[in-house]
């Protein structure tokens, strides 16, 4: 049985989500650290947005240029591949992102005071962890995570990065919370343990091209519901639980003071 790359249903609520604080933002420019398969990139070209991508996996990078090539052709889109955190960024955007990122560098303080000096002061951050650490297991381990957070711890980091209004959502509610324990035995099943013999940067470079059957790789008939018309029901309803405490996804936006 052929399977395809399609968005998970957590995922898909998660992309809704940040796509709802970016069109709030009105962005015109953005930067996104990590893009990895380039799904959130490339919605917001479609959105008109122009940007650039750092990625540090090679083989992330390959994927993200395939998947952009016609906006990268035209000039809409740049994607620079090495590390983030040691790299030179002299331009300013209206708009930094980063999902499912931050909690695979050590030092995540520093990571955020970075990402804030990408934007132009007035500009918008936007980063998205896995939350609740009492919900730590074995995708945390083979992803090559340091930690998951909590909505205060967040929000607190980010303040101390420089940020102000600073909010936390919880977002992928009820759904991912559903399939939490599903997602693990996928995981097992699909031997990803495998990968805790590899050093926390090799998990990491790997964790955002993973190929999990029925996880992040389906049959091609799932197009039919795992699609954003078919799933916009758990669109409107994780809205209810943006403001509670238990969400496995956290999405932050702060703003850089003028």
């Amino acid at each position: 049985m052929k399977l395809i790359r399609l968005p998970p249903p957590g995922t898909l609520c998660q992309t809704r989500a940040v796509l709802e604080l970016v069109d709030e933002s009105h962005a015109k420019t953005f930067c996104e650290i990590g893009p990895g398969a380039g799904d959130v990139s490339a919605a917001l070209c479609r959105r008109g947005l122009t940007g650039v991508g750092i990625e540090l996996s090679p083989e992330a990078a390959a994927t993200t240029r395939a998947a952009l090539r016609d906006v990268i052709e035209s000039g809409r889109y740049r994607l620079i591949e090495g590390d983030f955190m040691t790299m030179a960024v002299s331009e300013s955007f209206d708009l930094a992102l980063s999902l499912m990122v931050m909690e695979h560098v050590e030092h995540d303080a520093d990571f955020a005071a970075r990402v804030v000096e990408l934007v132009r002061p007035g500009g918008t951050v936007i980063i998205g962890v896995p939350g609740r650490m009492d919900r730590w297991g074995v995708e945390d381990e083979t992803a090559g995570h340091f930690r998951r957070y909590e909505r205060a711890d967040l929000a607190h980091m980010l303040g101390d990065a420089g940020l102000e209004r600073v909010e936390v959502r919880s977002v992928s509610v009820p759904v991912a919370n559903l399939l939490f324990h599903l997602s693990n035995v996928l995981i097992r099943r699909a031997g990803e343990e495998r990968k805790l013999a590899l050093g926390q940067e090799a998990r990491t470079q790997s964790s955002g091209i993973r190929e999990i059957p029925f996880k992040t790789v389906f049959p091609a008939p799932f197009k039919l519901i795992l699609n954003p018309v078919a799933m916009s029901p758990l669109f409107l309803l994780q809205h209810l639980f943006y403001g509670s405490s238990l969400g496995l996804t956290l999405l932050a936006r702060g703003c850089k003071p003028v």
